[in-house]
């Protein structure tokens, strides 16, 4: 007798002594239509390098195996015996992707990934950080944190996430996914998003150090205007940062998420300058 999706995931699991881990926000998928709108989303070339990060089960990977899948990543050790077993000519990393050195998989890379809530964000930070060597990833994410990534200043969902993102890369939502569509059934809707990836920054940023400093500071009081969050930070102790906004000519009354990224890397750049102008005078 042939199982019905949710049926087939549930026995892999139980054959495989696997519990989804509720802490690690695991969500299997069961309904095939989701690996189709992905791939007819993503629209895969025969020349892309794919990696796949959190396979599972291998429910994504079996569509990727069509086009060119150079290697999954995953964390569970049972999976990945499963993965080697199935996939020879794959490479298995039994790893956590948020600490992966994606350059020792290949050049310009084609991230594809179902990602469990609980890393979006330290996973997406980490695809922004190594954009050098990523072509562009799709991903499965909860809804509302896929909107954030696009999302527009002066909105209620704009600030650190999506300023870091739109630096590095073009953000297009994708088609939504029920909750329905997982084991265990997802509280929330999730959606699929491409992030497509810049060689350089859309801004010139003189100091990505500092740039994601000076972000930081700005949302460390998301509802104070700018100029009192950012003192509140103590980021920036030394500076005097009223007369920088003078000097760009912002207004420091405005609240944190109404700067675009261009306001951003603009001020950025100009604490840049003074805290490397004050370390020249210090080192002389």
């Amino acid at each position: 007798m042939k199982r019905k999706p949710f049926e087939t995931v549930k026995h892999q699991l139980r054959t495989l002594q696997v519990k989804p881990q509720k802490e690690r926000g695991q969500n299997f998928l069961v309904d095939g239509s989701v690996l189709d709108k992905i791939v007819d989303f993503a629209r895969p070339r025969t020349d892309e390098v794919l990696v796949e990060i959190g396979p599972g089960l291998g429910a994504l990977t079996k569509e990727l195996a069509r086009f060119q899948l150079r290697a999954v990543i995953e964390i569970e050790h049972e999976f990945c015996e499963r993965l080697r077993t199935e996939y020879p000519a794959v490479e298995v990393i039994e790893s956590d992707a948020r600490y992966v050195d994606f350059s020792a998989i290949g050049e310009r890379i084609t991230i594809f990934s179902n990602v469990p809530y609980s890393f979006s964000t330290d996973l997406v930070f980490h695809l922004v950080d190594n954009s050098q060597t990523i072509e562009r990833a799709i991903l499965l994410l909860q809804k509302e944190f896929a909107d954030r990534l696009a999302a527009e200043p002066g909105g209620k969902t704009y600030g650190t996430t999506s300023i870091a993102c739109q630096l590095m890369a073009e953000v297009r939502l994708g088609p939504i996914v029920g909750g329905d569509s997982f084991h265990p059934k997802a509280n929330v809707d999730s959606r699929i998003v491409e992030l497509r990836f810049r060689a350089t920054p859309k801004f010139e940023v003189k100091n990505s150090f500092w740039f994601k400093q000076t972000v930081k500071a700005a949302f460390f009081k998301r509802r104070k205007k700018i100029l009192n969050s950012m003192n509140a930070s103590s980021v920036f102790p030394e500076l005097h940062l009223a007369d920088v906004f003078a000097e760009l000519g912002m207004d420091p009354e405005r609240r944190p998420e109404t700067l675009s990224v261009a306001e951003y890397a603009s001020l950025a750049n100009a604490l840049t300058e003074l805290l490397e102008a004050a370390q020249a005078e210090e080192g002389e």
